[in-house]
């Protein structure tokens, strides 16, 4: 509350009288509340060292208010702004009142094409016919300006007004209407008719801002305002000529234009713009010109531009070169790339160095890299913290990772907390994370709930995710429901899905659907599939076709599948071939040796 509306409310100002009007006995209802309340007092204007204690609180409203506590405070900024916002879009556009909002607007465009103000009251005069006649214009029956002056300038709560006078005939506009106005989404175009009304009025110290708003905008006018900005710039002897002519590149690429763009990019390389080069690699890289990509990306990286140091490490982990890769991510890092701190903390846990690879993601996270903030919880889970783990799966979460909410999920599944895991798998999959759908459905049909299992599990394959498709058809299956379990698979099968095919295969053979399960078999089979190799083996041994049935038999033993050893064992013993039976008993019983070890391990 502002002191001058305090003094109203403060019991000292008010004695009963049995006259009092309703408005006073109001007030004094009023003092006796505030007579009960604790009075913390906020200075308008904050020191030096309350602004620097406020920084160190991660809200997004003090940082704002900071940002722009110069003419306003800090506590003005919080209390007054959002009053005189709400005042503002409540009046654009009414009738008999739609100038002065109108007036606000054109300084609040103004504002956002990056020309300083203050601006000439005839400036934001010419340009507010345009936002009154977009809102309807005569239809609006506006008031007379100077009528609409008043409401713009007028003081609110004794602290402050949409347009604040800055010298005769000049304004500034409060810098809370302009923030508002971005934070909308979708954020409203600047009017074109404004930008080149603000280059007139510019400084040539303000132009390359204006310009780079100009080009952020993407309009056709905005383009060529920035565009007529930076061509003379990038004249050589200018002393912004190289980022006017990279920044020429960035625009003509942007507009098709890319042969003009690789002639900026060049020419501001050449002068030892790092961005420019990096740009270069990404245009050769995608012309599938690899090497050239390459080029520029090193070019990038000698004049010290941390994306490049990124890229080229990312390049090189996906070649398989692994510390090459760790020692380009290492230097990015050092520089600031929180991308290059994630992915070499990644290279390092994937060796086993996880207490290495933790400080690498904690640098990363503190630029609010989710991927990072995601790897700590993960260390810390793989660990057994589930306390730590869960902390920073719910920062990643609320980062926009979904995965972390999935893990989350995994995490209480864990600790047999069957309706948390259910709530943050169902967080995950509103959050676009089909594989937690999957999950969920398991975690349902663990717990006997088949109807919502299958509902997830119907969810997810329905918008393609194969995982949850086989586990439906299995939950069918189980169900006795074949003839959905099939239907589920043939149009996958159809669609070329391997594993569907199998299963298809393995389901129908199940059924006694012989003649119909062995094409769909014989083509899994040839492709590797143990299992359908090992029921065409059973197949054939079942007629007898001795040579077929080793066959598959053979081909499922080969991949380690010891039952199918034995039974090849049998079916040589039987045609006579006593010799190669021994073998492959031997070799079955390896194989079981082998297997029964490795579950032990796990």
């Amino acid at each position: 509350m502002r002191t001058s509306l305090f003094k109203i409310f403060h019991p000292a100002s008010h004695k009963s009288s049995p006259s009092e009007s309703v408005v006073q006995q109001r007030a004094r209802i009023g003092a006796r509340v505030l007579e009960m309340a604790d009075l913390v007092e906020l200075k308008r204007i904050w020191t030096g060292p309350e602004l620097d204690r406020a920084r160190a609180h991660n809200d997004d409203r003090l940082t704002e208010a900071i940002t722009n506590n110069g003419l306003y405070g800090v506590a003005e900024y919080l209390v007054a702004g959002p009053s005189i916002w709400s005042e503002w879009q409540r009046s654009t556009g009414v009738v008999g009142e739609a100038r002065g909002p109108a007036l606000v607007a054109a300084a609040v465009d103004l504002a956002r094409t990056g020309l300083p103000g203050p601006y000439p009251e005839e400036l934001i005069v010419d340009l507010h016919v345009h936002h009154l006649s977009s809102q309807g214009g005569a239809l609006l029956r506006p008031e007379p300006l100077p009528e609409a002056w008043t409401w713009a300038s007028r003081v609110r709560f004794g602290a402050t007004s949409p347009l604040l006078p800055a010298g005769e005939n000049l304004w500034h506009v409060f810098p809370y209407l302009v923030d508002g106005v971005e934070r909308l989404i979708p954020c409203p175009p600047v009017l074109d008719v404004v930008w080149p009304r603000a280059v007139e009025h510019a400084a040539n110290t303000d132009l390359m801002n204006i310009a780079v708003r100009a080009a952020e905008a993407e309009t056709p006018v905005s383009y060529g305002v920035a565009e007529e900005i930076w061509r003379p710039m990038s004249a050589e002897d200018h002393p912004d000529a190289v980022w006017a002519t990279h920044n020429l590149g960035v625009l003509c690429e942007a507009n098709g234009r890319d042969d003009e763009a690789r002639e900026f990019f060049e020419r501001a390389a050449a002068s030892g713009n790092g961005s420019a080069a990096f740009n270069m690699a990404v245009i050769c890289k995608q012309s599938g010109d690899m090497e050239s990509a390459r080029k520029w990306s090193l070019r990038s990286t000698e004049a010290g531009y941390a994306p490049a140091f990124f890229q080229v490490g990312f390049d090189l982990e996906d070649q398989g070169r692994l510390d090459e890769a760790a020692e380009w991510y290492r230097r990015g890092a050092e520089l600031g790339e929180h991308r290059s701190a994630t992915n070499l903390g990644k290279i390092l846990s994937s060796t086993g160095r996880e207490n290495e690879a933790l400080p690498w993601y904690h640098l990363a996270e503190q630029s609010g890299d989710e991927i990072a903030t995601y790897n700590i919880g993960r260390s810390h889970h793989v660990a057994g913290r589930l306390d730590s783990a869960e902390h920073w799966y719910r920062i990643a979460f609320d980062r926009g990772f979904a995965v972390a909410a999935e893990n989350l999920g995994v995490l209480r599944w864990t600790l047999g907390d069957h309706e948390g895991a259910a709530e943050w798998f169902r967080r995950s999959v509103e959050a676009g994370n089909l594989d937690a759908a999957s999950k969920l459905g398991k975690l349902f049909e663990k717990i006997g709930d088949d109807d919502r299992a299958e509902h997830w599990f119907a969810h997810a394959a329905d918008a393609g995710h194969m995982p949850s498709l086989y586990a439906l058809a299995a939950l069918f299956h189980r169900l006795d429901r074949h003839e959905e379990c099939l239907d589920r698979l043939q149009v996958a099968a159809a669609d070329g899905e391997f594993l569907a095919t199998a299963m298809l295969g393995d389901f129908l053979y199940e059924l006694g659907r012989v003649e119909e399960a062995v094409p769909h078999l014989t083509s899994t089979a040839e492709s590797g599939h143990v299992n359908s190799a090992y029921n065409l083996g059973t197949i054939y041994a079942n007629v007898n076709d001795i040579d077929e049935s080793a066959r598959w038999y053979r081909h499922a033993a080969e991949s380690g599948d010891a039952q199918a050893a034995m039974n090849l064992a049998e079916v040589l013993f039987r045609s006579g071939r006593l010799a190669s039976a021994v073998w492959w008993v031997g070799k079955a019983r390896a194989l079981l040796t082998t297997s029964t070890a490795a579950a032990q391990d796990s």
